[in-house]
């Protein structure tokens, strides 16, 4: 068993998320010793690293709870969850081309600067002209 702090300490989240979490009802109920504080376990440790990894795909709080509370109603609820799931990871994958387009543009950007920095001549450049230039491969 950890107390709240300890299991903040492990999932690196701070006891506020961790209470928020129970009281959105992602968890499921937490034990609490005989003097009512928290005390999570390893499982509970685990659910909330599955919270955190869906939090970090982006997934909404109201959607995490749906897929929480089919997930307690057990084995009937199983073809609702794949298609969540389904859907979820179809948006990861799209979180991700939105995200290599993004890389893809901040190395340009970042190649365009490094460039720049090495002509002083560029100092005074202005928003226009810089804009003109990294739109026409670094000519004016």
């Amino acid at each position: 068993m950890y107390s709240a702090k300890k299991a903040a300490e492990i999932t690196g989240l701070s006891t506020a998320t961790l209470r928020y979490y129970e009281r959105e009802k992602l968890l499921p109920k937490i034990a609490r010793s005989s003097s009512k504080y928290r005390q999570y376990t390893d499982e509970d440790i685990e659910w909330i690293k599955m919270i955190q990894c869906m939090r970090i795909a982006n997934i909404p709080i109201q959607s995490i709870k749906q897929y929480v509370s089919l997930l307690i109603q057990g084995g009937t609820t199983l073809e609702q969850r794949y298609i969540m799931v389904q859907e979820h990871m179809e948006d990861i994958k799209n979180q991700i081309a939105n995200l290599q387009s993004a890389l893809v543009l901040t190395q340009s950007k970042l190649a365009f600067y490094e460039n720049l920095l090495k002509e002083p001549m560029h100092q005074n450049i202005t928003y226009v002209e810089e804009w003109k230039m990294f739109n026409h491969g670094g000519r004016l």
